[in-house]
């Protein structure tokens, strides 16, 4: 029997006329009835689970019952919303959980948090917005009538309708007074953005109200003949008077509001990049992927770890016979590339060498399935623009030259993808790195992909970079180059993205880096910045290889090293826990002490050491 008592999530709203709209909030709307907590919770893959799964789809659901974003009941019913499952979380038994089911509790707690904040955000922002749509109430009053089918007064209802029509109107000349002066004003001191969101909101919220009136026209329309023939030509005035409403926030494309401040607009830099964030913004993307460092902090770590970097590569071109030139060796290992057309085999054998590897020393389970089911494909000339080089997953797409390419980009990416480069991250983008990770996390624990975060996913993949470099796996210098050239790219990637978001890195000067520190060929160097910078990357997700990659290390020692665990088993368990972030993956598979309250405190990179 299910643990938890079911509930329902009434769909029907609470009948309703016109006045009753102008009541206190408590009286409007979906009333949402919480689950209720249990004493204990005994595992996480059943009881805790279906509640977990039973979340996203209640909150959602819950909102779409509101025609309108802007409504105070919705507001306040979302905060009420997530003041029910704090409750639920309080009610349950956080000491009598097993481990598992304590991390969950966390990590659900977590997601909790965040979303409620993020709700904190958006309803100050709505209700700030509201005052610029004072007819919320009035036209969502007309949807929520038809819901409980109230009876009209047709000959009554089509003289309201026309009166509410001439109000908005009234009150759009007013808001383009207003919005007109704002803008004016930008024109000569720089863009307002707060002001600009408010005025997109309410552009959104007038059409959204548009097809309020429009749907609910449509419902009677040719059903209800008597109805139809009162109020056609009045429904159709509210919803021309809303769409022009809806009209006066949009910007008039011939004004260009003065930047704030003027950038350098010269070669690279002029390409389109996200804005960087800032501060205070990096630090509440830290704090959400528990990692309990200042991007600051972090920049320095990958200082250090480029530093220990730069002293190995010295070694290896040693070994090659080039004495300190590090940039001659690397040009030694670049030229060593395979002609056009031979480069899938190089990468399938490179799979295959690494799979027998794992196998040979029991380093984590390989399903048959997952070593049957991976594919090569070659990457599009347009697509490795943004990927220099090959990406994983079930198909590890190949970056090679291709014949619409450009002679010089042919050569650039022959020599960037060399054999021994690509001797370090096959087994990354493959087994078992991303092939394995997306077999195992779509079959176990798959309620837990809510809280799906990149420091596991390329901290998995660059983790094994680091454990098959110690453990001697590169056996030639050239493959020792390949793996050092791809660590310090990592290294430089967290310098980089989190610089270019500080405000002390310029696009080019992230190019730049990459080419005159890593040894990058130019090309790929701005291909790497472009997909790094591009508008929706997330912001964290280049320095969170290296990050990953360190706490799945230190894992690694206290647990595998220490004696405590078989690697088998310490791998087996980490894929079958899923995409969670590492410090519950080490709270969920050792001994750390937990407490429903826990939050992030693992300082791993003080523990961090080279083998």
């Amino acid at each position: 029997m299910n643990a938890y008592p079911t509930y329902l999530l009434p769909v029907t709203l609470v009948l309703l006329g016109a006045a009753l709209l102008q009541a206190q909030v408590s009286t409007h709307g979906p009333r949402y009835t919480p689950p209720k907590g249990r004493e204990i919770v005994t595992s996480h893959t059943n009881d805790f689970r279906d509640l977990l799964d039973r979340y996203p789809r209640d909150r959602d659901t819950f909102q779409r019952e509101f025609p309108s974003r802007l409504e105070e009941r919705r507001i306040a019913g979302m905060e009420k919303f997530f003041e029910d499952w704090h409750r639920v979380l309080l009610g349950m038994d956080f000491d009598k959980m097993n481990r598992s089911g304590q991390v969950d509790y966390i990590l659900f707690r977590h997601r909790l948090e965040r979303d409620q904040e993020q709700l904190a955000r958006e309803a100050a922002h709505l209700r700030s917005t509201s005052t610029l749509v004072p007819f919320v109430e009035k036209i969502t009053a007309l949807e929520y009538r038809r819901r409980s089918q109230d009876k009209y007064d047709p000959q009554k209802l089509a003289p309201q309708l026309e009166k509410l029509a001439r109000s908005i109107d009234a009150q759009r000349k007013e808001i383009e007074e207003l919005v007109g002066k704002s803008r004016k004003q930008q024109q000569e001191e720089g863009l307002d953005e707060a002001a600009e969101k408010s005025f997109k909101t309410a552009e959104d919220a007038s059409r959204e109200l548009q097809r309020v009136v429009d749907n609910w026209f449509n419902y009677y329309r040719g059903y209800d003949p008597l109805l139809t023939w009162w109020i056609t030509a009045p429904s159709k005035k509210l919803s021309a008077s809303l769409a022009a409403y809806a009209d006066a926030f949009k910007p008039d494309p011939k004004r260009k509001p003065k930047p704030v401040q003027k950038q350098k607009r010269e070669g690279f830099n002029g390409e389109n990049h996200a804005s960087p964030v800032g501060k205070e913004q990096l630090a509440a993307l830290l704090k959400r992927e528990m990692i309990p460092y200042s991007a600051a902090e972090l920049v320095r770590l990958g200082q250090q770890e480029l530093a220990w970097c730069v002293q190995e590569q010295k070694k290896v071109a040693k070994e090659l016979g080039f004495g300190n030139d590090v940039l001659a060796a690397l040009e030694h290992v670049k030229k060593k590339h395979v002609p056009p057309g031979e480069q899938s085999a190089v990468i399938r054998r490179l799979a295959l060498e690494a799979i027998a590897y794992l196998e040979k020393h029991s380093l984590v389970t390989i399903p048959q399935l997952a070593k049957d089911s991976w594919r090569v494909g070659m990457m599009s000339p347009g697509r490795q623009r943004f990927n220099p080089f090959f990406t994983g997953g079930s198909t590890i797409s190949v970056s090679y030259p291709h014949q619409d390419m450009e002679h010089a980009d042919k050569l650039m990416s022959m020599r960037g993808n060399n054999p021994h480069f690509s001797a370090a991250t096959v087994h990354h983008e493959l087994i078992p790195g991303h092939h394995l990770q997306d077999f195992m996390t779509s079959r176990y624990n798959t309620h837990r992909g809510m809280y799906r975060t990149v420091f596991w996913t390329e901290g998995w993949a660059l983790y094994w970079e680091m454990l098959l470099w110690d453990r001697g796996f590169p056996k030639t210098p050239e493959d020792k180059m390949g793996f050092l050239f791809w660590r310090m790219h990592r290294c430089v990637r967290i310098i980089f993205s989190l610089g270019y978001h500080l405000n002390e890195f310029t696009p080019q000067e992230c190019v730049d880096l990459l080419v005159e520190v890593v040894g990058h060929e130019r090309t790929h160097a701005e291909g790497e910045v472009r997909r790094s910078l591009a508008p929706g990357t997330p912001v964290l997700y280049q320095c969170a290889y290296m990050l990953g990659g360190m706490q799945f290390h230190v894992l690694h020692r206290e647990l595998v090293i220490s004696g405590k665990m078989t690697a088998r088993e310490f791998h087996d368990r980490i894929l079958r826990g899923n995409r969670i972030p590492v410090e519950m993956v080490r709270a969920e598979i050792s001994s750390v002490p937990l407490t429903r309250d826990y939050t992030t405190r693992w300082r791993f990179a003080e523990q961090f050491k080279h083998d």
